[in-house]
This record gives C-alpha cells, sequence and structure tokens, in this order.
C-alpha cells in the first residue's frame, strides 16, 4: 500500500519553554497504514498535548468491530544529542488481562509504532507488532 503523509502538525500554541521539548512533530489523528487488514495492534492513535506530558488514545482491532484502549499519558523521549526535541514516546494499557506498552517513533512523518502485548497471566504468549501509521486526513 502507498501512503502519503500529511503537512507536518501545527507547532504548539505559543513558544515553547526552554526547558521543555517540543512535541509538536507527535500531535495530532494517526492511522495505520494496514488498517483495512486486521491488526493486533492499535488502528488509529491520538496524540495530544497535555502541557506537562502527552497523551496518547488508541483505537485498537478486535474480530468485527474497533475498541477504544482509552487515553493514557505517555513518557517521552528526545533523540541523542537533540534534547530540544521529542521524537519518540511510550504508552502503557491494561486491557482484558494483558498490558500493551505500545512504544513509537517519528520518522520522515511516519510514525513507527511496536506494540508488545504481555498477558499478566503467564500462562499464554505475548504477541508483538509494528505498524506504520501516516496523518489522518479527511477522505483517508
Amino acid at each position: 500500500m502507498t501512503t502519503s503523509s500529511a503537512a507536518p502538525a501545527p507547532p504548539p500554541a505559543g513558544p515553547v519553554p526552554p526547558d521543555r521539548p517540543d512535541v509538536s512533530a507527535l500531535l495530532g489523528d494517526w492511522l495505520n497504514t494496514d488498517r483495512g487488514a486486521v491488526s493486533k495492534g492499535p488502528l488509529r492513535l491520538t496524540v495530544t498535548d497535555g502541557g506537562t506530558s502527552l497523551s496518547v488514545r488508541a483505537i485498537g482491532s478486535e474480530p468485527l468491530r474497533t475498541r477504544d484502549w482509552g487515553e493514557v499519558p505517555a513518557a517521552v523521549h528526545t533523540a541523542p544529542g537533540a534534547p530540544s526535541v521529542v521524537w519518540s514516546f511510550t504508552a502503557v494499557y491494561e486491557l482484558d488481562g494483558s498490558r500493551t506498552v505500545l512504544s513509537a517513533y517519528h520518522k520522515t512523518g511516519i510514525l513507527v509504532v511496536t506494540a508488545s502485548r504481555i498477558p499478566l497471566d503467564g500462562e499464554r504468549p505475548g504477541e508483538w507488532t509494528r505498524s506504520f501509521f501516516h496523518r489522518f486526513r479527511e477522505g483517508t
């Protein structure tokens, strides 16, 4: 599937304080490029700036329906040598007896996301997926 990246996210409202890295590259609505296929990871992510941290809302896929995983705070990470720009985040969801850890990074307009699902009962094996997301635009 070929996708095109939308324009970068709008800059944050007002100047970024000098002691807070810029999160603007991660903000917005993101769609999984494999949204037509059944995915074990999220289909859509909405990343918002909460002022002191990011928040991530995930919409996941289940057979025959989608499910809102909810909104959780995300830890942000800067790139080595670039402490003023956030380029990745980690968010943790607790769903149906499993912990799902989303780790994402931004590269050339695409959000690359890994989802590690770890059953808390220890009885089942975990699952790992990697997905590519593009910015949501009306009509996509």
